[in-house]
């Protein structure tokens, strides 16, 4: 038969499961905590992480943009008359002087309008001097007949004066003298109209002789620009400079106004830079640039600043020293410098901003462990970021990605072997 248990005993059985249960579960707690502490801790090798000692100073206000290398002087070479390619002097990214012949074109009908145009000119001067000599020998026949006009009229003048005194001494008859009268008249008006004849036909041939030299130097400017037009067929460099763009090929048919080549200033370049709309307010005409190319630096000045936008982007134009070695089209990044802060903590830019963005690893005294610490960063540029809370001056951060560490509140920092 059942034995009844004394409530006392009942207690202590109870309480002695109470505190095994206790512990048990202490124990897990325990296991689970150090797990996952273990979990949390990292390490790694010295050897592979990027350290850097947060500064305090003068931090410069920057952005960098796209620099396309621009040559200062650019002449494109058009056809200024239509032909067939005969001849390619010069090919693509040769270096011309000014003058020489970069290719030789050919028109035959510009040819045959050559050969018209000079028999017109010649005719037409024909024409010109044919008309020089009748004028002159009009002018000696019109001299010719008005002096022999004078001369008959000094003498009907003599005769009528004589024949007047002896009318008036009574030896000749009244008819007589009428008749000497009128003899005068008649080469007085002869010898008149003579004149006036001789004045009108000078004035007529004048007139004619201007016409036909008009029409001769017409035909002779137009003679010219046919000359013109086919000295034009061997095209010549406008400048000296590096041809960028020549892409014809022989027996090729070249339309008026056709490009032919573009030639560039290859000893004068500068940077023409894209800059986003949103860095309108900061630029400024003056402000300096950086450029590093192989490892080298070099400083500019921004020169001007386009006043219009085109697809939310401004144009702006960078002078200085080119690295030698750069192309015409060649792009490069460029650094524009805006403003500056001063006195202030800052870092250097890397990916372990973007992979912590609100904390960052920094080493301890001894650089032996990195804790995760939590800060507040403030102003950027394209090398360094401003450190507001969390970090002071001397600290050493780890600068390498921390994307395999995201997790890791520890780092245990091992010597490399």
């Amino acid at each position: 038969m059942d034995r009844e248990i004394p409530a006392k005993e009942r207690y202590r059985k109870k309480l002695i499961g109470s505190l095994i249960v206790i512990f048990a579960c202490a124990a897990i707690f325990a296991v689970v905590l150090s797990i996952s502490r273990v979990l949390k801790v990292v390490r790694v090798q010295k050897s592979e992480i990027l350290t850097a000692v947060v500064k305090y100073g003068r931090m410069e206000g920057s952005f960098s943009a796209e620099a396309i290398v621009t040559p200062i002087s650019t002449y494109s070479i058009e056809a200024m008359t239509g032909g067939r390619v005969d001849a390619i002097l010069f090919q693509s990214g040769d270096f011309v002087k000014s003058g020489d012949t970069i290719l030789r074109l050919s028109n035959d009908d510009l040819k045959l309008n050559l050969l018209a145009q000079e028999a017109s000119v010649t005719d037409q001067v024909n024409n010109l001097n044919n008309a020089r000599i009748l004028n002159n020998q009009s002018k000696l026949s019109q001299k010719l007949k008005i002096a022999e006009a004078l001369s008959s009229l000094k003498k009907q003048e003599r005769n009528f004066h004589q024949l007047q005194e002896l009318r008036e001494q009574g030896f000749i008859a009244n008819e007589e003298y009428l008749l000497a009268q009128e003899d005068f008249q008649i080469a007085q008006t002869r010898y008149d109209y003579l004149q006036e004849e001789a004045r009108t036909d000078s004035l007529y041939r004048e007139q004619q002789l201007i016409q036909l030299e008009q029409a001769v130097n017409q035909l002779q400017l137009s003679l010219q620009q046919i000359r013109n037009r086919i000295n034009e067929l061997d095209v010549k460099a406008p400048m000296s400079g590096q041809i960028t763009q020549l892409d014809l090929k022989l027996g090729q048919i070249i339309s008026t106004g056709s490009l032919l080549a573009v030639i560039e200033d290859a000893s004068r370049y500068y940077l023409q830079a894209r800059v986003d709309q949103f860095y309108l307010a900061r630029l400024r005409e003056g402000a300096d640039v950086r450029i590093n190319y192989q490892r080298e630096a070099y400083n500019m000045k921004v020169t001007k600043v386009h006043p219009r936008l085109a697809n939310d982007k401004i144009l702006v134009d960078i002078s200085g020293e080119i690295p030698a070695g750069m192309k015409s089209g060649q792009s490069i990044a460029v650094e524009i410098i805006t403003d500056s802060l001063e006195d202030v903590l800052y870092l250097p830019q890397g990916q372990y901003l973007s992979d912590g963005g609100s904390w960052i690893y920094v080493l301890n005294a001894d650089g032996k462990k990195a804790h995760r610490r939590a800060v507040s960063l403030g102003f950027r540029n394209i090398r360094e970021v401003e450190v507001l809370e969390g970090l002071k001056e001397g600290d050493v951060i780890i600068t390498s990605s921390y994307r395999a560490w995201k997790d890791k509140e520890l780092i245990h920092i091992k010597e490399s072997k």
